[in-house]
């Protein structure tokens, strides 16, 4: 396989997502035309779908050799992911679709690339509030061009927690939602629930938050965010404190691998079906 240039990829990502963001802000205040996908909280907008088929369209034209996976497209398919050792685009146009359809304004465009199924680019992007991230592997992570680093924090009882809440159609997910963000409201400083996993980990990479979780998600949310994470010197970890796996569907990040641990020691599990 031929040598990325990833700095190439993370200049394109970063011209696209600005691209991207435009439409998003654009539909951001205005009716949205809304599908339910797999149940009434499993939704997708007009601007999910074009966003995605723009930022593959535009990508394809640079990189015809590469792969993609997309939120939307996967959605539609039904099937499987598959992610090879080649390099993959794997993109969430709105991350956040539940707050997007609420002109809630915690929601971005995700955009990260895998290279032997390793993240190694990631670019954030919330329009509404103007809050770019980027990173690539080696090379630091960074808020509107500015160094970003994780808090360091060690000790639960000072660790500002983001977690889920939301709700789920499956009750096994429910109690374990609920039991976890009881946890964490007795043991932690603060606890959060914004409610996009690709900004939730932004924010421990930037030192706002300490720990973040969720299980549930999908290789899309989190992909670009790993990269950010780690390269703010933030765990990116499996829930229960194991090597994180992409396509697992369920990600913790934390400021140090012992508040990590001691966070995934602390949480109820749930294991969806992997992507």
């Amino acid at each position: 396989m031929p040598e990325v240039d990833l700095e190439h990829c993370l200049s394109t990502a970063l011209k696209l997502a600005r691209q991207a963001g435009k439409m998003i802000k654009d539909a951001f205040k205005k009716k949205k035309n809304v599908t339910c996908k797999s149940s009434p909280r499993d939704l997708v907008t007009e601007t999910d779908t074009a966003v995605e088929e723009f930022l593959f369209s535009e990508l394809r034209k640079v990189y015809a050799d590469h792969r993609y996976i997309g939120e939307e497209s996967v959605s539609l398919d039904g099937e499987k992911v598959e992610l090879t050792d080649d390099p993959t685009w794997i993109i969430d146009p709105v991350d956040g679709t539940m707050n997007f359809v609420h002109s809630f304004p915690f929601i971005c465009v995700s955009i990260g690339l895998t290279v032997n199924k390793e993240p190694v680019v990631g670019v954030i992007y919330n329009p509404v509030l103007d809050h770019m991230y980027h990173a690539r592997k080696g090379c630091g992570a960074f808020l509107n061009n500015q160094k970003i680093s994780a808090s360091g924090e060690t000790d639960l009882s000072k660790a500002l927690v983001i977690g889920e809440m939301g709700s789920s159609e499956i009750a096994e997910k429910r109690e374990c939602v609920y039991h976890n963000a009881k946890t964490m409201m007795e043991k932690a400083h603060g606890f959060r629930c914004p409610g996009s996993a690709a900004l939730n980990m932004c924010l421990v990479a930037t030192g706002a938050g300490d720990v973040c979780y969720t299980m549930g998600i999908h290789c899309w949310d989190v992909a670009a965010g790993a990269v950010v994470c780690r390269e703010a010197g933030a765990a990116v970890l499996d829930t229960a404190g194991g090597e994180f796996d992409l396509l697992s569907r369920r990600v913790l990040c934390a400021s140090s691998p012992s508040l990590g641990q001691e966070v995934a020691s602390l949480l109820h599990q749930y294991q969806p079906p992997r992507d």
